[in-house]
């Protein structure tokens, strides 16, 4: 491999966890949330990742996220992003495989590395002198993991054990063994062993992945090659075919290669790196007050120490209690012990059994046209604030289930419903019966904001029958 070949940052963004729920949500997993500096965790992973030695990332989404994502990244200046849309999560092997072939047509020999977009490094400049230094060894037909030096004995981790041999005078070392996330008394053997984390970075060239995903499994690599031989351009996104892709079975690159290969190395680095999947995590790496609190919103404080307090709208008021996590959002709280925020998966699937919209709606959902506000929800109507920016609008759709009625608050509304075209200014109103087909859009220099009353029998984003959308969503969500 030659040594001028600048990296290709591959980034998954397809995620939708819920382990820091209610803040993340299925709708908005925790790489869209901006937890620093009003920046989210893609962006922040996109921003690391501007520097001379990298070419432009690609990125592997979620179908259902996409929106977001284009979005973020326009906001921090990526104006024509490489985004590659997953008809459906199948785990990092598929996304990865897809990303190699798309890298290996744009950037030809250019060394691969993926990051997951919601992990958190500190130090950036330590980050890139790394990546640089290993990318310019010699590391043809090695599939190389970043391990991280372990601070305390972690169980959400897994682990990485080398075998001790350096190649090119780099710390490249042959993988032994992996170890899944172990117990406490395991985890403690494991660093005395000299063990590393399993951070979910990789760098590799695109054939040397290839090669080996063809040989280890060749189902997986018939069916992404099909699915991206097929792939269609949507808008500024690649859409990979769904009928190949839904015949991929799901499974981490970890399992389905880096444990069979001949070929698996690690780098043991010491980045200040967190994966963030819990609020521990995010209370450990946060400024904290005095009193070792994490503190965020319109919070009071009295006699608290050592916890989490975050409010993303109302006044929250603790008081006499100590290693706390306190998280309210505008329609959920969640209240545990920080110790055992990594804990919460049970919580997660009673939320799940009484199929609780909280766990997969955000207040605040972001659409190509705007974003809406879910304002009230019960089971006779759903209140929305409709924020439809200018020279945009919604598509020609219409409802099964529901009627609903729009009140302009601010801005000029150009309503279609059934074959009229009128204008609504502020005050002024109208009824959309169930099944009238009907558009809102915003031709004018300003932000058009509307309440939308629904009233009717079921009230999900999926009772939606489109006819005509700018956005390529006819057949799509």
């Amino acid at each position: 491999m030659k040594k001028n070949k600048l990296i290709t940052p591959l980034i998954l963004a397809g995620g939708s966890g819920t382990r820091l729920w209610p803040l993340s949500r299925k709708n908005k997993p925790k790489q869209f949330l901006e937890i620093f500096d009003s920046l989210s965790l893609l962006q922040l992973t996109t921003l690391r990742c501007r520097n001379t030695i990298f070419n432009d990332p690609i990125f592997i989404v979620g179908e259902q996220h996409r929106f977001i994502v284009a979005e973020q990244l326009r906001l921090i200046g990526l104006k024509k992003p490489h985004i590659i849309l997953e008809p459906e999560p199948k785990n990092t092997t598929a996304a990865i495989t897809a990303g190699a072939l798309y890298s290996k047509n744009i950037n030809k020999l250019a060394p691969l590395l993926i990051l997951p977009s919601d992990h958190h490094i500190e130090n950036t400049k330590q980050f890139i002198k790394l990546m640089g230094k290993i990318s310019r060894s010699n590391i043809e037909k090695k599939l190389i993991c970043f391990g991280i030096q372990p601070t305390f004995p972690e169980i959400k981790y897994g682990y990485i054990l080398s075998e001790n041999i350096t190649t090119d005078n780099l710390t490249i070392q042959k993988i032994k063994k992996f170890e899944e996330k172990p117990n406490f008394m395991k985890a403690k053997n494991l660093i005395k062993r000299n063990a590393l984390w399993n951070s979910g970075m990789f760098l590799f060239s695109a054939n040397s992945l290839l090669d080996e995903v063809q040989f280890h499994c060749p189902l997986i690599y018939k069916n992404v090659k099909l699915s991206f031989d097929n792939a269609k351009p949507d808008m500024d996104f690649i859409r990979l075919d769904s009928k190949s892709f839904k015949k991929i079975p799901s499974i981490s690159i970890d399992h389905a290669i880096f444990e069979k290969t001949k070929n698996s190395f690690v780098v043991s680095t010491n980045l200040k790196w967190n994966d963030l999947g819990t609020y521990n995590a995010l209370w450990d790496i946060s400024k904290k007050d005095n009193n070792n609190n994490v503190v965020n919103g319109d919070v009071i404080l009295d006699n608290v120490k050592n916890s989490y307090i975050y409010s993303d709208k109302n006044l929250v008021s603790v008081s006499n209690i100590e290693d706390v996590n306190v998280v309210a959002t505008q329609d959920a709280i969640l209240v545990t012990s920080i110790k055992k925020s990594n804990e919460i998966k049970s919580l997660i699937n009673i939320l799940e059994k009484k199929k609780r919209n909280e766990l997969t709606e955000h207040v605040i959902t972001h659409r190509p046209w705007g974003y809406f506000e879910n304002i009230s929800s019960n089971k006779t109507h759903k209140i929305k604030k409709l924020t439809v920016m200018p020279g945009k609008k919604l598509s020609l759709q219409s409802h099964n289930k529901r009627s609903e009625h729009w009140v302009v608050i601010a801005g000029t509304a150009t309503v279609t419903k059934n074959d009229k075209e009128f204008i609504l200014k502020k005050n002024g109103s109208t009824f959309i019966p169930v099944k009238t087909k009907h558009r809102l859009s915003n031709k004018s220099r300003i932000p058009l904001i509307i309440i939308e009353v629904q009233t009717g029998q079921y009230f999900g984003e999926d009772d939606i029958k489109r006819f005509d959308d700018i956005y390529g969503r006819i057949n799509n969500s």
